[in-house]
């Protein structure tokens, strides 16, 4: 199992850049929630860029529908070029009203958010290589229509990764151009029908299901009880529900909640693990944390 270190606010991780470096993380993903406090999440990754040397530096997930292709583009490529070829984007539809309205983006139906990203992640192929994008819509009119921006580090382009929780639309786009996709919150039980369907998708559109990298996010609980963990599932469940994300999409408990002690929690990666995740991320609140993980449950 991988493991990556998912943080909202993350000021905290000031004056710890070796220390994160040299940890059991794979890679570091920041959030994208303009409604939210903390940084803009690239010109933030542009930074740690220069902090550090080894760990990956991406988002959780970006939503395409607040950005405009180009800029988007521009800056993932930038942010490749400053760490050395060390970004990833996490991309999806977007979901919860306060980040759409209040800053001048129509906050659409899933099926059109769903849209948007789509076309997204064409302009953004296209970009990056200087290729045709495959469909020419609205955004590909708002990237500029044959823009050629500086290539990225990672050729053809840095790996894209598609944040979903249920089969449909954003899985047929994760198969059709991504290199992972990415759940938020879901158990192992909920992660295995998903990563069964994804690959009957990849099997039936001739691709290896092995070139899509299963990743999951989950939340952190040390020594808490079964109990504070299913309270702690059901208070994010109905913060998105109540910001517009749908209720399918949040059947969230325990099950995507690493709680207990050590033991309980190496029992819920060997889970995961067995349901098809490669990569674990996990989200952490301050270094205590980071190197309690580290020690007692990556490293083992």
């Amino acid at each position: 199992m991988k493991y990556g270190l998912v943080v909202t606010n993350p000021g905290w991780l000031d004056g710890h850049w070796d220390e994160i470096d040299s940890s059991p993380f794979e890679a570091l993903y920041v959030i994208d929630h303009p409604s939210l406090p903390g940084p803009d999440p690239w010109p933030y990754l542009a930074y740690v860029a220069g902090k550090t040397r080894r760990i990956r530096l991406g988002t959780h997930v970006t939503g395409a529908p607040f950005h405009h292709p180009a800029e988007l583009a521009r800056a993932v490529a930038t942010v490749d070029h400053l760490s050395g070829g060390r970004a990833i984007l996490g991309i999806g539809a977007g979901w919860t009203r306060a980040d759409f309205e209040p800053y001048g983006f129509p906050h659409h139906d899933f099926g059109r958010r769903v849209a948007q990203l789509d076309e997204m992640v064409g302009a953004l192929r296209a970009l990056w290589t200087g290729s045709a994008a495959p469909q020419q819509g609205e955004w590909w009119k708002l990237a500029g229509g044959g823009v050629t921006l500086p290539r990225p580090v990672q050729q053809p382009h840095p790996p894209i990764v598609i944040g979903l929780n249920v089969p449909g639309k954003a899985a047929a786009i994760a198969v059709a151009h991504a290199q992972g996709i990415n759940t938020w919150q879901l158990g192992p039980g909920q992660v295995a029908p998903l990563v069964a369907d994804l690959r009957e998708r990849c099997a039936a559109a001739g691709r290896d299901p092995a070139t899509l990298a299963i990743t999951a996010d989950v939340l952190f609980a040390r020594e808490q009880g079964r109990e504070r963990a299913e309270a702690l599932a059901e208070r994010v469940a109905n913060f998105a529900r109540t910001g517009g994300r749908g209720g399918p999409a949040t059947q969230w408990h325990a099950e995507g909640v690493l709680y207990g002690d050590a033991d309980q929690m190496a029992e819920q990666v060997q889970a995961f693990s067995a349901a098809g995740v490669e990569e674990l991320s996990v989200t952490l609140a301050n270094m205590a944390d980071v190197a309690w993980f580290a020690e007692h449950v990556a490293g083992r």
